[in-house]
């Protein structure tokens, strides 16, 4: 395999074996992520919640965990097709700034989101003592929460990502992980009531703009750190702060639906935000392996 990266950061395959192998690999992570999909929409459809499935009960909370796993699960599938190894995930730890920038975003914009909307009086504060609570039952859930996110996260970011950045440009490895991510969840926004009573249409528009941004974010922290575990901490962390503490801390008016969670306003603004910001990291990154690429490998006559 001809490679090359700067400074160990972001590996750029040139060699047509090699590309050829990562589209395979996206190939065949895409057909089983829809499969799965399929196939759990229509369990869900079709079985009662409290069903017992041999040693488990059929509930919402097993639902999700399956459902993400099943996308970590298609990225393994692939892998052990084309490869027979996991080098793509990137087990690798990475170095310490990414996993503090992992986790201090998504309690930047979090407060971002919430905090105007409490100030404004949009939504009502429900008191420090909630805020904190919520603060303690985060922390407790977080190994579970990270668990989970960790099956989409071996397949978006583990998978999907580095393939992507064999295969194609930054614009591409910046956009098609966040779109396919927003889409991969749209069954359960318009059939499963993954959604706060916002119009389906509104929830959607907000949902998609805040993953394409998050999800160019995410290519680049994948990219930039070498490993898998940022996004997997970026992700745990998201969803137990946004449901668990900030969420569980706001008392709804009519409006507060319309501004807070993950099919709100501010969360579509928050996402375009950080992902206006990384794309010229992301896009610098690209260009920097690919420069030390051709000054590795010049052209011979």
């Amino acid at each position: 395999m001809e490679s090359a990266s700067t400074g160990g950061i972001l590996p750029i395959a040139v060699g047509y074996p090699e590309r050829w192998r990562a589209r395979q690999k996206i190939a065949i992570f895409l057909v089983l992520v829809a499969t799965f999909a399929a196939s759990l929409v229509l369990l869900r459809l079709f079985v009662p919640f409290g069903t017992n499935l041999i040693i488990l009960t059929w509930t919402p909370r097993l639902a999700d965990a399956l459902g993400m796993w099943s996308v970590g699960l298609a990225g393994l599938i692939a892998l052990a097709v084309v490869d027979r190894s996991l080098r793509d995930i990137g087990l690798e730890l990475g170095l310490s700034k990414y996993l503090i920038l992992a986790l201090v975003v998504p309690l930047a914009y979090c407060a971002a989101i919430y905090v105007p909307v409490w100030l404004l009086g949009l939504g009502r504060f429900a008191g420090t003592s909630v805020l904190w609570s919520g603060m303690r039952s985060a922390l407790i859930h977080l190994p579970l929460s990270l668990f989970v996110a960790a099956g989409e996260e071996f397949g978006w970011r583990g998978v999907l990502v580095p393939n992507l950045a064999h295969t194609t440009d930054f614009k591409r490895i910046a956009l098609l992980p966040g779109a396919i991510w927003a889409l991969w969840h749209y069954p359960d926004i318009l059939f499963f009531d993954y959604n706060v009573g916002t119009p389906p249409l509104f929830a959607l528009t907000c949902f998609s703009i805040s993953l394409l941004g998050l999800g160019a974010f995410l290519s680049w922290l994948r990219l930039a750190s070498n490993s898998i575990w940022p996004p997997v901490l970026f992700h745990g962390v998201h969803n137990s702060v946004i449901w668990g503490i900030f969420e569980r801390a706001t008392e709804r008016d009519a409006v507060t639906p319309y501004l807070t969670t993950e099919f709100g306003a501010g969360f579509a603004v928050a996402g375009s935000v950080i992902g206006y910001l990384c794309w010229a990291n992301l896009r610098r990154l690209v260009a920097q392996a690919s420069k030390q690429l051709t000054s590795s490998n010049p052209p011979t006559l």
